[in-house]
């Protein structure tokens, strides 16, 4: 009778444990919209891999209280890092364009006219101000000259439905949307500025300003 108590007691001594609440992950999605511009001729353009600013590189879906503390939601993340993301959604954007011909990535296949390169500088969500924040910068280069044809920066904000990591992946995906319909815009009329400039036209190539939708 002596060994089934033992073994009780053992088992009452195990260690008891904690099961870690699963990891909900979240993606960014393409932009499905077009623009169309019915007068360009179509060009071929060359992506660079979106780079991302120090401490974005990650999968952490982050957010703040204060105004000078991040912290990384503990039970959700994204994907893959968000620049990933941003990148994969902006090439396939372009890519829906009639006047887009072809996206090239890093390696050319020499056939690119145009060089596109955007950075993103800023993303999270701001709990003490109930929103969230998106930025990015692009520049478009020609090139065939090395001239910078076009600068420009996304700075925006969305409230979330909700101060969750739902309401943040949510508000971020419809702030994407509204920095891809900026990057078509803005590379649309670099384009026309060029191809009217070389048919003649007074147009100006160069255009930077800092603008938001």
């Amino acid at each position: 009778m002596l060994a089934p108590c033992v073994l009780a007691l053992a088992a009452c001594a195990l260690p008891r444990v904690t099961r870690r609440p699963a990891q909900t992950q979240y993606r960014l999605l393409p932009s499905p919209q077009r623009l169309a511009e019915p007068g360009l001729r179509p060009v071929v353009l060359r992506v660079l891999p979106m780079q991302a600013a120090p401490g974005l590189d990650g999968v952490d879906m982050l957010y703040s209280e204060q105004p000078l503390q991040l912290m990384p939601y503990r039970d959700s993340r994204w994907l893959v890092p968000p620049a990933q993301m941003i990148d994969s959604a902006l090439r396939q954007t372009l890519a829906r364009q009639r006047w887009v011909d072809g996206v090239e990535g890093m390696l050319p296949l020499g056939r690119s006219q145009w060089t596109l390169e955007c950075r993103l500088q800023r993303l999270e969500h701001d709990v003490y101000a109930h929103r969230v924040e998106l930025g990015l910068a692009c520049q478009l280069v020609d090139n065939a000259s090395g001239r910078l044809a076009a600068s420009w920066r996304f700075d925006s904000t969305r409230q979330p439905a909700a101060q969750d990591a739902a309401g943040y992946a949510a508000a971020t995906q419809r702030l994407l949307d509204d920095a891809l319909a900026q990057v078509l815009r803005r590379t649309a009329a670099a384009l026309r500025a060029a191809q009217g400039s070389a048919a003649g036209s007074p147009a100006s190539a160069i255009s930077r300003s800092s603008d938001s939708p």
